[in-house]
């Protein structure tokens, strides 16, 4: 969920501001009832409020190559564009297994051209429950033997401005009887995944019980040591952007060593912006908490910070892809 103090800012951003080619005209904030009461980790997006943002202007006008860079990364791995204007989009899931979640979108979008590229998709097919039709397609293939199985999708076309994204036909199921009100939501229950930046936040996130990360095929030690994760970012009432995290440890000892790991994260950021004044700003600018078992960090800055930290990650990203893909040759190399 955090692999530096910056990616958040490098990633989460630099993602939706491509999903809003234009400036959307609602307002989408986190709706609790649209999220099961027994879910272990949310996301929610607000593409309206960011979409009215400067840091969008910012990052339209003067990093256009980051918009293509990912705009072609989305089309190739997923093999759609998405909807343009884009209200909202909620995620959230009941455990920590690979693929499995739900995604609540919220969009004007054409529901006749988004039914035949469904139906055009691989391995489509349909299902229907309780008056709504359920297009189930294959998004990758997996070796055979593979313990994950293939990556499958459902998609319920909901309304003129709702579409379900479901991991199984079950899951869109139960996420239909959600949205109709008959299982318990996150409106129903004192979560923790409810903080009070829950619901103006423009991106929020949380996860509990990370215990079960350990569990998980791809290894995650550190936020497995953890109860709590919270995430969020925003404007405030002054107009300036924000970043902030709290990390809730299993012990004080967990957090004592958490505390270390994000200042020496900041010393390492610092370091990558090799005299970029803006990024080596932002990194002067996070302060780091830390009270019992819970560590926090916070940052408040301009627009310009995010985006060049934006271009900045996404050039990092292509390193790192380029290293990967030159390091699986070599080994093919070998292994032939």
């Amino acid at each position: 969920m955090l692999h530096s103090i910056r990616s958040s800012f490098a990633l989460l951003p630099a993602i939706v501001f491509l999903l809003l080619p234009g400036t959307a005209a609602w307002s989408a904030p986190l709706d609790p009832t649209h999220v099961a009461a027994d879910a272990k980790w949310v996301i929610h997006v607000d593409y309206e409020a960011l979409g009215q943002s400067e840091l969008l202007k910012t990052l339209r006008d003067e990093k256009p190559q980051v918009t293509q860079a990912i705009q072609g990364w989305m089309k190739k791995r997923y093999g759609i564009n998405p909807p343009k204007d884009l209200k909202s989009a909620t995620m959230f899931s009941r455990d920590y297994k690979q693929y499995t979640g739900t995604v609540l979108i919220q969009a004007d979008y054409d529901r006749d051209k988004v039914e035949t590229m469904l139906r055009k998709s691989r391995e489509h097919r349909t299902t229907e429950h309780d008056c709504e039709m359920l297009h189930t397609i294959l998004l990758e293939e997996q070796p055979k033997g593979s313990p994950s199985g293939d990556k499958e999708m459902t998609v319920v076309l909901l309304d003129d401005d709702t579409i379900l994204l479901a991991s199984s036909v079950e899951n869109a199921k139960t996420t239909l009887k959600l949205l109709s009100g008959n299982s318990p939501s996150l409106a129903d229950a004192k979560s923790p995944l409810l903080t009070e930046k829950a619901q103006s936040a423009w991106i929020y996130g949380a996860a509990i019980d990370l215990k079960q990360l350990k569990d998980h095929p791809v290894a995650m030690p550190v936020l497995a040591q953890h109860q709590r994760i919270t995430w969020a970012f925003g404007k405030q009432d002054d107009g300036k952007l924000y970043e902030q995290a709290k990390f809730v440890a299993r012990d004080e000892s967990v957090a004592e060593q958490m505390h270390q790991v994000l200042q020496g994260l900041i010393a390492y950021e610092t370091l990558w912006a090799d005299g970029r004044s803006a990024l080596t700003k932002m990194m002067k600018d996070v302060e780091l908490t830390r009270d019992g078992t819970t560590v926090g960090f916070h940052w408040q800055g301009k627009s310009e910070a995010v985006a060049e930290a934006v271009e900045v990650g996404l050039e990092r990203a292509k390193s790192w892809m380029k290293l990967l893909k030159d390091d699986r040759k070599s080994e093919t190399k070998r292994s032939s």
